[in-house]
């Protein structure tokens, strides 16, 4: 009888355990999921038009390039939302070495929801890869949280982008990987992407931003690179702080918003010329 009641014990122990361990996991697992639900709602499907237009010889030849990339809200104000993608998205890379171009960009941002909106580039680092824009009427997609605290090596992340365009309103895809650490101006994350990731969020288990996901290996397409957290971080406070304080001073002033971009406007005109740098 006592090995009887000893043994019995013994079970009930490991019962205990195994039950306290599984709703640990389930809660973890819950809370993860609420998090990104969230968060997948400040998703944005970003698309450019290129139309580019050069003249010469009594003759003018126009083109269109199209480009897409995934990006996410992270403010909103009363006239619409602050959007954060990759710098390489906002640029357009035209020859300089040729007779004049000219040449207009036209941004679009799409929410979760299927919305499409006219979007403006406020701010761009080329070194890091990061762009903030504006869009103009979105207000009601939550702004993503931004993690104050850097990751670690090792830390369970978070991507929702829409690679190759993959994506329907109300579904973008998520993936799961790991921060691997940071080099030089770099941050590498073990996580899936390919073009139409650029741009795209990669959180930590909270659902907090962490990274901006802007460009891969070629050989290796499951590591992912970002700009360094602190930079990202910088990048977006300073530019919206810039920005904000800027339209205040012109609203004080009474004075038409002549230098920032026009956010009635949804496209840029510039002209390169062969002397362009």
């Amino acid at each position: 009888m006592i090995g009887g009641k000893a043994k019995f014990k013994s079970i009930n122990v490991l019962l205990a355990f195994v039950l306290v361990f599984s709703t640990a996991c389930a809660t973890s697992a819950a809370t993860s999921s609420t998090v990104l639900q969230t968060a997948r709602q400040s998703f944005l499907y970003l698309q450019k038009k290129v139309e580019l237009k050069q003249c010469g010889d009594h003759k003018c030849l126009s083109h269109e390039m199209n480009s897409m990339a995934s990006g996410f809200v992270i403010k909103v104000d009363k006239g619409g939302s602050y959007g954060v993608t990759a710098a390489h998205f906002c640029d357009t890379d035209v020859p300089s070495a040729t007779p004049a171009i000219t040449y207009k960009n036209f941004f679009t941002a799409t929410s979760l929801d299927g919305d499409e909106y006219k979007a403006t580039v406020l701010a761009s680092d080329i070194d890091n890869d990061i762009c903030l824009i504006y869009i103009k009427g979105l207000v009601d997609a939550p702004a993503l949280k931004i993690s104050l605290v850097a990751p670690r090596p090792g830390d369970k992340v978070y991507n929702i982008a829409a690679p190759r365009g993959i994506w329907q309103p109300h579904m973008v895809p998520l993936f799961q990987g790991i921060y691997d650490g940071s080099s030089g101006k770099i941050a590498f994350y073990s996580l899936p992407a390919n073009p139409g990731s650029s741009g795209s969020m990669i959180l930590n288990s909270k659902g907090e931003l962490i990274g901006v996901l802007h460009s891969v290996y070629i050989r290796f397409p499951q590591i992912a690179l970002s700009s360094r957290h602190g930079k990202l971080v910088n990048f977006i406070y300073k530019n919206i702080k810039k920005y904000e304080t800027y339209q205040t001073v012109m609203k004080l002033l009474d004075l038409k918003d002549l230098f920032a971009p026009d956010l009635d406007d949804d496209s840029e005109s510039v002209t390169m010329t062969s002397d362009s740098k």
